[in-house]
């Protein structure tokens, strides 16, 4: 087990500003039935912030041949005790601008991947910073605003820390998803239409460029119809979130809710062309997620995840993109993850049991002391704050 040395975390505690307006009666008598006055909206607050302090432990069965950075070999320990977020938000709001952050420590559990502590080089807090989010940003008028900063993708259905999920782990689809950028984005809206326009670095990829929108349709307050896509360039570079950062992304999202159900499925394509300095081939992959929660109460709720994604390449591929997906070129996965949880208050607990399957996997790059292994059985306790 890591002993984690974050110095002290102090997580502030939210103040919300409540400013009630009451109109005047009017001297003259009015005839009856009076009619109602008309709602007077509550102002934003000038000044929000909250956070999350969570930490979890792991149980793998059996554990990760590779993908461990804190052990010599690499493979992952079976048991592991860490932070997953010691997080503060803050949002100053100035009239027609805004500027937001989110700053402190972090961590990706992931299905099927190894499990690394929150402050280790190279993975989690370290790839994107200490303060991984934030933006300022202009509202022109009801329908148009534009925010600039380190952005969350528009693609998935995921959120990129864990006490914003239905499920403690994030699934296949969001680890070869984008996630957060560099970038400048523009918001349109207007009745039950959304059109996101952005252009930034990709997949965090520093010089890099690549085009990012999205377009949302919702019939209803709680349907919505979306599809997502990311284009860089197709010379993009690997860079440490990414292994392969010139793959196209399109991701056709729907979020609806059946009484106790909130069901957030979604399919995502993804394509990375062929570039000969990379010895990248034509290579593609496919995922598909049913993602959701079932609310007994407010208090109790059972978040599910059914996945499957798969390399569109042969097993004998030999090109540096040929895997797309993690467990070798040819290969398939199948997971199901289970998270019952309990809030009251600030107060959640969560556990986790996860179960993955792989077929066509490349001998090392799977479960067990050899890799050789094609299946997981993962099991989780989170304990958090929020406020």
């Amino acid at each position: 087990m890591k002993t984690l040395n974050l110095g002290t975390v102090v997580l502030a505690s939210c103040t919300l500003l409540w400013l009630l307006s009451t109109a005047g009666a009017s001297a003259q008598t009015p005839p009856s039935p009076s009619p109602s006055p008309a709602a007077t909206p509550t102002p934003t607050p000038v000044f929000q912030w909250g956070g999350a302090l969570s930490g979890a432990t792991y149980s793998s069965n059996p554990a990760n041949a590779t993908g461990a950075l804190d052990t010599p070999a690499g493979a992952d320990r079976t048991a592991r005790t860490d932070f997953t977020n010691a997080l503060v938000d803050a949002t100053l709001n100035l009239d027609r601008f805004s500027l937001g952050a989110t700053a402190g420590y972090y961590s990706f559990p992931i299905v099927g991947a190894s499990i690394n502590p929150i402050d280790q080089n190279g993975a989690n807090t370290s790839l994107y910073s200490p303060l991984p989010l934030y933006d300022i940003s202009y509202t022109v008028d009801p329908h148009l605003s534009f925010e600039a900063g380190k952005l969350v993708t528009l693609l998935g259905q995921e959120s990129p820390f864990t006490y914003q999920n239905f499920n403690i782990e994030r699934g296949f689809g969001w680890a070869i998803e984008p996630l957060i950028s560099h970038g400048v984005r523009g918001v349109y809206t207007n009745g039950p239409w959304t059109l996101s326009f952005e252009g930034n670095d990709g997949y965090y990829g520093g010089t890099s460029r690549a085009f990012e929108s999205s377009i949302a349709f919702a019939p209803t307050a709680t349907e919505t119809f979306s599809l997502a896509a990311i284009v860089p360039g197709a010379a993009s570079p690997p860079n440490p979130t990414a292994s392969v950062a010139n793959k196209s992304e399109y991701d056709l999202m729907y979020a609806n809710t059946f009484g106790k159900f909130v069901l957030t499925p979604y399919l995502l394509w993804v394509s990375s062309p062929a570039v000969p300095a990379y010895h990248y081939g034509n290579e593609s992959a496919f995922v598909a997620s049913l993602l959701g929660t079932y609310n007994f109460t407010s208090q109790y709720s059972l978040g599910f995840r059914f996945e499957s994604i798969s390399n569109d390449s042969a097993v004998t591929d030999m090109n540096a993109n040929a895997d797309l997906i993690g467990y070798g070129p040819g290969s398939a996965a199948t997971s199901i993850t289970l998270t019952p949880t309990y809030k009251s208050g600030p107060l959640f607990v969560r556990a986790e049991w996860s179960h993955v399957n792989v077929t066509n996997l490349m001998p090392g790059l799977g479960f067990g002391a050899g890799g050789d292994l094609a299946a997981q059985n993962r099991y989780i306790l989170e304990i958090g704050v929020t406020h």
